[in-house]
């Protein structure tokens, strides 16, 4: 009987020891920092960016639909959508502003973004003949972050706006055709 006791005290301080050894293996007991990997830290400033360009769109027609990063592309995706129906008149002058102001908001985070490519998508509700509504693509552009970072971008946050959007070094605008030909 006393072997058994024996035994099993030697069996619990040898788990005990065992657990303490993994414990101490797994935690970042240097300098205080914690290993991340790449995909987290993404994920981390895909979340911050989300949240700082939601805020700054707060009383806009347009709101922010997500933030990606492909890493194969070395581009981060920044999706909008305007509330209303893309016939809307003010659809491109709400969408072009609230590329300038996800910019300004971008351009504070140079260590997380440099070298890399900016795309906005911009889509809006669409309805057919039959009344139905869906969600289309309507608009498109990219810039270089390296380019943004030259670009006063408060200075275009206002009327009129949409006609400097492609004198700022963005390598493309894409509109959906029904409104390509509308200011």
């Amino acid at each position: 009987m006393m072997s058994f006791e024996i035994r099993r005290r030697l069996l619990l301080l040898f788990l005990v020891f065992c657990s303490a050894t993994l414990i101490y293996a797994y935690l970042p007991f240097d300098n205080g920092s914690m290993i991340i990997s790449v995909q987290q830290e993404d994920q981390m400033i895909e979340n911050i960016l989300f949240d700082e360009i939601s805020l700054a769109l707060n009383n806009s027609d347009v709101c922010i639909t997500g933030v990606n990063y492909y890493e194969d592309l070395n581009s981060i995706v920044i999706g909008f959508e305007h509330r209303w129906l893309y016939t809307n008149s003010n659809v491109k002058t709400s969408l072009v502003d609230s590329v300038f102001i996800a910019n300004s908001v971008i351009v504070t985070h140079q260590d997380e973004f440099a070298g890399k490519k900016i795309v906005f998508t911009g889509s809006a509700p669409k309805r057919n003949g039959k009344g139905d509504q869906k969600l289309v693509k309507i608009f498109q552009t990219e810039i270089a972050f390296d380019d943004a970072l030259y670009v006063n971008w408060d200075e275009l946050n206002d009327q009129g706006g949409q006609n400097k959007l492609n004198s700022t070094s963005f390598e493309y605008v894409w509109w959906h055709s029904d409104l390509f030909n509308r200011i």
